[in-house]
């Protein structure tokens, strides 16, 4: 499948960096056709595709968002690369520095990104750093001189370009192509797009969120519905959530609550978070 002309393909990202839509496979309708080939009975309505799509993510039946593929190419940061290839179930291709001389990017971050160490957190960020504005330059010049002592070795000396690069900074741009299916798109937004994920990752999976959803527009809201913006609770969690609430919901309560049944929110799943709420404790049965 093309991309389509009229539809978003790029967006810059950092300083120096892009997400680019190279190809897409697949729309809303195929994660349907491929979850009915087990029953050989074809939706009858888009409401029909938009309520099988939502019951497949809500339930985690996951295998027909494997039959949509999608593939970018994005040049980010080395130290954003190494958190991304962590996704193992991607493909990739990444540029060379054995084969080319690389280019001289990097990312230099905004003097309000600069933060202190968070004290409650090992590997995030906390309060802005009042010499913010003198680490970034100190940052910029030092990459200025590693680019100088680069291009010498390899421009002046001959030395081999796989060599040349031996002191190359995290800071240093890269670029890759990615090819994954919609699930894993998934999985890695779910976690790329959380709040606690390191800004850098974060600010290119909202990037790829925003380009990918235009072709996937039923499936994207059915993700962020009940995996993105979902919540999960302990049994632990829901014992002190029964704690807190004094008086159970009552029937009445809960159906002048529940809205009228729509491919949003189906009878069927009313029923299923009924039963949620009694399995907690918290709906009082009539």
């Amino acid at each position: 499948m093309s991309l389509d002309p009229t539809k978003e393909f790029y967006r810059e990202v950092l300083d120096n960096g892009y997400v680019k839509m190279l190809d897409v496979m697949g729309d809303d309708s195929s994660p349907d056709t491929d979850a009915r080939i087990s029953t050989g009975a074809a939706a009858r309505s888009e409401d029909q595709r938009t309520t099988l799509i939502r019951f497949l993510l809500r339930h985690k039946h996951t295998t027909p968002f494997e039959g949509s593929v999608m593939k970018f190419e994005v040049r980010a940061p080395i130290m954003v690369i190494r958190e991304w290839f962590r996704h193992r179930t991607f493909s990739y291709n990444e540029e060379s520095g054995r084969y080319k001389q690389l280019d001289p990017l990097y990312y230099t971050p905004e003097k309000s990104r600069v933060s202190y160490q968070a004290k409650s957190n090992h590997q995030g960020s906390g309060e802005l750093h009042p010499e913010a504005a003198s680490f970034v330059v100190q940052w910029a010049e030092e990459q200025r001189e590693f680019e100088e002592s680069y291009n010498t070795l390899i421009q002046e000396h001959n030395v081999a370009r796989e060599l040349a690069r031996l002191n190359m900074p995290v800071s240093h741009y890269s670029t890759f192509v990615v090819t994954g299916n919609l699930l894993n798109w998934f999985r890695f937004l779910q976690l790329r797009m959380e709040e606690t994920a390191q800004y850098e990752i974060r600010v290119y999976a909202t990037a790829i969120f925003d380009l990918a959803r235009q072709y996937f527009p039923r499936s994207f809201e059915a993700f962020e519905d009940y995996w993105l913006e979902a919540v999960s609770l302990s049994r632990r969690e829901v014992e002190l959530l029964a704690n807190m609430i004094s008086q159970p919901i009552t029937v009445e309560c809960f159906a002048g609550a529940v809205p009228a049944p729509s491919p949003q929110f189906t009878k069927r799943e009313s029923e299923e978070f009924r039963r949620k709420l009694l399995r907690m404790g918290l709906l009082k049965e009539a």
